[in-house]
């Protein structure tokens, strides 16, 4: 106790949950005037529990720890309060959700933005916990889905009851809330709007509870976003924090979550051996019971940077070893990646017609769903099929089909400038392999200009 209290013990600490002789340990150290452990505990404590400040503690000292002896008692009364409390919150959670999603969009929103009775059964921390969970399930299944949801929890977790909940608790989650709508509009591609959603989480966060874990998550999920712009040197620093957090907290998947991103950003960034590297020891880190997602995303980017790197064999190998799990986690986007992925891996060992099968089923989904972005780059996944076996007709054919693609709300300009010299090439059979290349790094490119660009006027 020399230094500051490990932060589980802090937690524990202000839930009641620590035996007489710790508590009073962690008294003494809060006594020495610790800002950021006060910060801590300061949410999960009534009022009455939480040391004072300054001149007031050092004319006490230690001595004051004795008087704070009932307070910890009725906060340990208050959590054991609580826990049937919140035990029926989850269980009511689950019935809730289901009467939501059967209601139209704009019925949804009425229903969890509306004050008073009955209408207030949303505004508890179990709904809105279960709804920030739903919206982040349906991120990989419809991203326009999952935005919507992300802002529905953002309106619920702004309404919750601070003396019910500890206005720093409540605070946390707000901050997870706005996280969450900024992950889902940095799917959608919105960067804009996404930059905007983690200020305010920030914000939030930082008038918490100071809980490392939820800081963390935060900053994972803004690590997401610089990636997606570009900034990868940014998001490399987050990243950074998001380790160093974990270590703290003695939570290797949390290391391993940290991992797994930057060896996704070193494959964007063009290094796929450092990619292959991290997301290979990442997947050592990570407990597939607790997050099969997670797993299943590290493993398609991996194979990804294996196939990229031409290693299709082993690409192979690890792609036939994740099947099944892909078939267990189940939604349509992993399933779709999937289908994707093994185009690629299929067209680059020539097995041209497989290729074009699988490649444009998942074109057509991909338009379905509005997905402007990932339609163009797959597009061009199929221009280097025709490229590689002269299908001039179909080529031009398929520049027609992309012009849906241009009207998109994620294409920005530069992106519609690059794919229109790709479709005035088809139109006069002069598309190359490396022209193609050309445009889907311009294509990439321009996507973060946007983002800079959107940035700088702001």
């Amino acid at each position: 106790m020399d230094n500051h209290p490990h932060p589980t013990l802090l937690t524990r600490f202000g839930r009641g949950r620590l035996q007489r002789r710790r508590s009073r340990e962690v008294v003494r150290h809060l006594l020495t005037d610790c800002e950021d452990c006060r910060r801590v505990t300061s949410g999960l404590l009534p009022p009455a529990a939480v040391p004072g400040k300054g001149e007031e503690i050092q004319a006490c000292g230690a001595a004051r720890a004795a008087e704070y002896e009932p307070a910890f008692e009725r906060s340990a009364q208050a959590v054991e309060r609580m826990r049937p409390v919140l035990a029926a919150e989850h269980t009511a959670a689950h019935e809730l959700m289901r009467e939501l999603l059967a209601l139209p969009l704009d019925r949804q929103r009425e229903e969890v933005t509306a004050d008073g009775s009955p209408r207030s059964r949303f505004h508890t921390w179990g709904f809105c916990a279960l709804l920030l969970d739903t919206a982040r399930e349906w991120g990989f299944q419809d991203p326009g889905r999952a935005m919507a949801l992300a802002g529905l929890g953002v309106e619920i977790a702004e309404r919750l009851d601070g003396k019910a909940y500890g206005p720093a608790r409540v605070r946390d989650m707000a901050a997870r809330a706005w996280a969450a709508l900024g992950g889902a509009q940095r799917i959608r591609g919105d960067f804009h709007a996404a930059e905007a959603s983690f200020v305010r989480a920030e914000q939030r966060l930082k008038n918490g509870t100071g809980d490392l874990v939820e800081k963390a998550h935060l900053l994972l999920l803004k690590a997401s976003l610089r990636g997606n712009q570009q900034r990868f040197r940014e998001a490399f620093q987050l990243l950074d924090r998001v380790m160093s957090l974990g270590r703290r907290c003695e939570d290797d998947h949390l290391c391993g979550r940290a991992l797994i991103m930057r060896g996704f950003l070193l494959g964007v960034a063009n290094d796929p051996e450092a990619a292959i590297r991290h997301l290979t020891e990442g997947l050592a880190k990570v407990d597939p019971e607790t997050d099969p997602r997670l797993v299943i995303v590290a493993q398609h980017n991996l194979t990804l940077f294996l196939a990229e790197g031409g290693r299709y064999r082993e690409a192979m190998r690890l792609l036939e070893s994740a099947r099944p799990l892909y078939h267990q986690v189940g939604d349509q986007m992993s399933l779709l990646r999937l289908r994707w992925v093994e185009g690629k891996i299929a067209s680059a060992l020539g097995h041209f017609n497989e290729a074009e099968e699988l490649l444009r089923g998942v074109q057509a989904e991909l338009i379905e769903r509005e997905l402007g972005y990932d339609a163009a780059l797959l597009s061009l996944d199929l221009a280097t099929i025709y490229a590689s076996q002269g299908r001039s007709a179909e080529m031009r054919r398929l520049a027609e089909e992309m012009i849906p693609i241009f009207k998109s709300r994620d294409i920005h300009r530069e992106a519609i400038a690059a794919l229109f010299v790709f479709q005035k090439a088809a139109e006069m059979e002069r598309v190359t392999l490396g022209l193609i290349r050309d445009v889907t790094s311009y294509l990439k490119e321009s996507r973060a200009a946007a983002s800079r660009r959107s940035r700088e006027a702001r």
